[in-house]
């Protein structure tokens, strides 16, 4: 495994994991982790490349989130891909890693369709995020491969029809601009046959929902 480090600002810093963090790179995460004591006030780690983590890797973690929160820091995780998540969800990690963490969107693939679920407090800089995802949703989806049929038949075959599911469960505040900016995402990404549904919407997300035209998906 290799962890590349990049300090962002005076105290901000981040950390790409790539490859398997096991027992034997544990040590190396801590290490890193710790490197800039506490003038780092937020550490982002970046799971993109991320393959595998142990149960020792888990509990780097929670002792690194244990110690962030009892400094007031903030130890922030993104870029987790479905086979992480899915260990943090088996060991009952992901809801400690990610509670009260800034807004991340985790895509997850499961049987009744693609599912963004969403954490966090959500504001206007926020819309971002679900806007890459769902552009990509779509490119993945309506992407043709070479064919010598007609362009209508070859448009009609390739485009495939996909449910994607935005999970608000842990979603704890949306602002007046992050859902009209919502809105707009989900329209700028529509493809015929994609559907898009909400879930797990509390009163108050519904509310503010229903204020910037999303009424129509509750």
């Amino acid at each position: 495994m290799t962890i590349n480090t990049e300090k962002l600002d005076k105290s901000t810093a981040a950390l790409t994991l790539n490859g398997r963090l096991d027992t034997a790179n544990a040590p190396l995460l801590e290490q890193k982790i710790k490197q800039w004591g506490t003038e780092v006030t937020e550490l982002i780690l970046d799971f993109a490349e991320l393959e595998y983590i142990s149960s020792m890797g888990l509990r780097v973690l929670l002792q690194a989130k244990k110690s962030f929160n009892t400094e007031n820091r903030k130890l922030i995780i993104k870029n987790m891909n479905d086979s992480i998540r899915e260990i943090f969800e088996m060991t009952g990690f992901l809801n400690l890693m990610l509670q009260e963490e800034k807004f991340v969107v985790i895509r997850k693939l499961e049987q009744d369709g693609i599912v963004l679920t969403l954490n966090g407090q959500m504001q206007a800089e926020n819309t971002e995020m679900i806007l890459r995802e769902l552009s990509e949703i779509r490119e993945q989806k309506t992407r043709r491969p070479p064919t010598d049929k007609s362009p209508e038949v070859a448009q009609a075959e390739s485009t495939e029809s996909v449910t994607v599911i935005l999970d608000m469960e842990k979603l704890t505040h949306i602002s007046s601009l992050a859902a009209k900016q919502l809105k707009q995402a989900i329209d700028d990404t529509a493809w015929k046959k994609r559907k898009l549904k909400l879930h797990n919407v509390s009163a108050d997300i519904q509310a503010a929902l229903r204020e910037n035209g999303l009424r129509e998906m509750l």
